[in-house]
């Protein structure tokens, strides 16, 4: 005999599972035991959020659900917002909490007058939310929670368990931990092939790149796609990883702010094929507002069948994988070549903007405070091409991040948006270092965001890994400061109190960098980055500085 939490340790090694976030209550100890005992390495969060917020990286980084677990009640709900974190993201997470009986009396322990409230509250937010109050029901649960997390497009699951059955003794046989895994059919490729007829029929073309390519881990055959029609390529504002910043093609991002180049491609094109967008999603009603009017637009993305927020030449659903296989051998066959005047007019606005930041920031480089702009210019140069970059809402982990920082390499910025929470970066990276403990990650943050999660750096030192922590430290939640000056807004509750986040930092046993001139930005970075521990480097920046964003695009 064994308790539920056992079963549940057993099922989820079953699933490759080989680590876990979590932060642990008296419902969820036999769960970490056997957990422990199968040799899977239990990494204790110091919030719930944070455990999901692990998870959810691991997910988006290897491609495989990662494991939150918590206990009923409140570790559930601060679990909540790191889960539709990782719905927002199509990241691969299972969310394991304990939940309580059907039959519990209203206000119990953990709970409230609906034993039920945790199915139901992850519902929205999850691909597939569950209780279960039977041991059978364990390993059937967690198989298909993991098949569901990672067919089509990938998401989140809720799996609660009932903390009797996780707690006490359970006979399950071993035959319930079987599971005969679906098999998920591709998309038709002569169906695939019809759809990428508006792209060859026109030589004013554009691709519109998304999340998707990279939770399909498929961008070399958008790359290729890509060259065989010499065609630009946007990304989405909130994921301008999804293509290799530096390539000749790209044209940059579109949403909330749009650099002029993508703009330039968009409104010149006679067809736009995307790859890796939801047709119903947000990003996909930008690209038709950016957009000519009469443009057609193909869709290929991973999900099931969704009604477009555009109109539509084609929409194909199913493994984004095989669509982009398919799509590259047909137009490797392209001998139309794209618009010279066309790509020229991009090619003209992109240098235009080059030119202009490096103008901007040669007239700041100088300025004290900090100007954010010399921030990102230096973590360039001095940041390997593969470096994953974790950001935050905000400014410093958002729009700096977005407006000028080059991503060289696919899927490596790791952020919060779109659902766009406070206090990722810290937990994010210490997820990412977990999973590639060789590469460098930067955890980019403003001093708001980091006093949400700061304790985090209590796993770092726990964990023994090396990030980078760069805090943004202008004492202001300043996002929100700069919109009350630049709407008329009264100045109210955006102040911060001045905080020695360097000093902060060596309380948690973790070295820390104070840097107050422009001149030691360069050298605080190049040692942080060459250190065998995590290093947080506390930049007292210009809360007023202008994004690039709305001085130059």
């Amino acid at each position: 005999m064994s308790t539920g939490g056992t079963a549940v340790a057993r099922a989820l090694v079953d699933n490759g599972v080989s680590s876990v976030f979590a932060l642990l209550g008296n419902q969820t100890v036999s769960t970490a035991e056997g957990l422990h005992e199968r040799g899977v390495d239990v990494v204790s969060a110091r919030h719930e959020y944070n455990a999901a917020v692990m998870a959810d990286t691991y997910g988006r980084l290897t491609g495989k659900p990662g494991v939150a677990l918590t206990v009923a009640g409140p570790g559930a709900t601060n679990a909540l917002t790191g889960v539709a974190q990782a719905y927002t993201a199509a990241s691969p997470m299972v969310c394991v909490s304990a939940v309580l009986e059907e039959d519990a009396p209203t206000e119990a322990l953990h709970g409230v007058d609906d034993p039920q409230f945790l199915e139901t509250a992850f519902e929205p937010a999850t691909k597939w939310s569950t209780q279960v109050h039977t041991p059978e029901r364990i390993p059937v649960a967690i198989n298909r929670g993991f098949e569901i997390a990672t067919s089509g497009r990938p998401g989140p699951v809720f799996i609660g368990v009932e903390d009797a059955v996780l707690m006490n003794d359970v006979d399950i046989s071993d035959g319930a931990f079987d599971w005969d895994r679906q098999t998920t059919i591709g998309p038709d490729p002569d169906g695939v092939a019809d759809a990428l007829a508006p792209l060859s029929e026109t030589n004013r073309r554009a691709l519109y790149v998304g999340k998707g390519v990279s939770r399909a881990f498929a961008w070399d055959g958008v790359i290729e796609i890509a060259e065989s029609l010499g065609c630009p390529v946007i990304c989405p504002r909130h994921y301008p990883d999804s293509f290799p910043n530096d390539h000749e093609l790209f044209a940059g991002t579109v949403g909330m702010s749009d650099h002029p180049a993508a703009v330039t491609a968009l409104e010149g094109a006679d067809a736009v094929l995307s790859i890796g967008v939801r047709p119903s999603s947000h990003e996909a009603t930008v690209l038709g507002d950016r957009a000519g009017t009469d443009t057609a637009f193909v869709y290929l993305h991973a999900g099931s069948k969704e009604y477009a927020q555009t109109p539509t030449a084609a929409v194909v659903g199913g493994r984004l994988d095989e669509s982009i296989d398919t799509a590259r051998r047909v137009f490797e066959q392209e001998t139309r070549g794209t618009a010279g005047d066309y790509l020229d007019a991009v090619h003209r606005r992109n240098e235009r903007v080059d030119r202009d930041t490096a103008a901007y920031l040669a007239d700041v480089k100088d300025q004290t405070p900090i100007h954010p702009l010399l921030v990102m210019a230096r973590l360039r140069e001095v940041a390997p091409d593969d470096v994953i970059v974790t950001g935050d809402a905000g400014a410093a982990g958002g729009a700096w991040p977005n407006d000028v920082f080059e991503y060289r390499t696919p899927n490596t910025f790791q952020h919060s948006r779109l659902y766009d929470s406070m206090g990722f970066p810290v937990p994010a990276g210490n997820a990412a270092k977990l999973v590639d403990p060789d590469r460098a990650v930067v955890n980019l943050i403003g001093d708001g965001g980091f006093l949400m999660c700061n304790m985090e750096l209590a796993t770092a030192v726990a964990t023994d890994t090396d990030a980078v922590t760069v805090v943004m430290n202008d004492a202001k939640y300043g996002m929100i400061w700069n919109y009350q000056r630049a709407s008329g807004h009264s100045e109210v509750a955006t102040d911060i109190p001045a905080v020695n986040i360097a000093a902060m930092a060596e309380a948690f046993g973790v070295r820390g960098i104070r840097v107050e001139e422009p001149d030691d930005v360069k050298s605080a970075l190049e040692s942080a980055l060459a250190a065998e521990e995590h290093v947080v480097v506390d930049i007292v920046t210009d809360p007023a500085a202008e994004y690039v964003s709305r001085k130059i695009w």
